[in-house]
């Protein structure tokens, strides 16, 4: 009866460099998943490298009835839900008392949905509870207290959105910005009024406020339009001053009514 061939070294050598190559894999897989250090207020990076930062101006000159602050909610909403992992959402609104020092409301980094988790590292039904606990239960709170019953006597867009430009987290480095105006787009401060000049560029370039220049090259605008039962000015006016000035501003503006 023919004897059973013995496996020789080769046989062992190959068995053991697959493990190790299989053992190395896991850790290499492992360590790509492994999540960079985040903020544990803001649950954003700590090295800054935010894929996404959305900026949500909310202009409340003019009170807000529950139709305006549900219209808010749901474009917040949609806004948290289209943010990549680590994706930031900041709201801020005008600050009539100072005008340069618009009131940050909320910002935080998305962690992550559960559409994005990967299920052989990630376990989805929790990556979904810390999205809600972590960013979107906070965001949607602060903006009720925030919005709810507030009124401003005036509305500094542009002094807001000269600071907003001068941001750190919003520079060249990130690699989408997105900048997006509710307002009932009316310019109304000490520095130019639209309510005494109207929309007029000439008006505006003899202003104080002309001498500055908001630095948004690279920045998507998108104009919400909060709708009136009636508009100081005839609301194409608006439009297209400020398509012009968001255009020597260097940002691609867009606006919805």
């Amino acid at each position: 009866m023919p004897r059973r061939r013995e496996k020789g070294p080769w046989f062992w050598r190959s068995a053991i460099a697959l493990m190790l190559t299989s053992v190395f894999g896991l850790f290499a897989a492992a360590a790509i998943h492994q999540p960079p250090s985040t903020d544990e207020e803001t649950g954003c990076r700590l090295d800054r490298e935010d894929p996404v930062h959305t900026i949500v101006l909310v202009d409340q000159s003019d009170p807000f009835n529950a139709t305006d602050l549900e219209w808010v909610r749901t474009l917040l909403d949609g806004e948290a839900r289209s943010l990549p992992r680590h994706g930031r959402l900041t709201l801020v609104v005008p600050n009539s008392a100072s005008p340069y020092d618009p009131v940050q409301v909320f910002t935080g980094c998305s962690p992550g949905s559960a559409a994005e988790s990967n299920p052989i590292f990630q376990n989805p039904k929790m990556i979904a509870a810390a999205w809600e606990r972590k960013f979107h239960a906070p965001l949607m709170l602060q903006a009720d207290e925030s919005l709810r019953d507030t009124v401003a006597p005036s509305s500094p867009l542009m002094e807001a959105m000269y600071t907003l430009a001068d941001r750190p987290d919003f520079q060249g480095h990130v690699p989408v910005r997105r900048l997006i105006l509710v307002s009932d787009l009316m310019q109304h401060s000490p520095g130019f009024s639209m309510y005494k000049s109207g929309a007029d560029a000439d008006v505006w370039e003899e202003s104080s406020l002309a001498d500055m220049r908001a630095g948004l090259e690279g920045v998507e605008v998108v104009a919400r339009i909060v709708p009136r039962q009636e508009y100081a000015l005839p609301l194409g006016e608006v439009k297209a001053f400020w398509r012009d000035w968001f255009g020597a501003a260097g940002a691609e503006y867009g606006s919805v009514t």
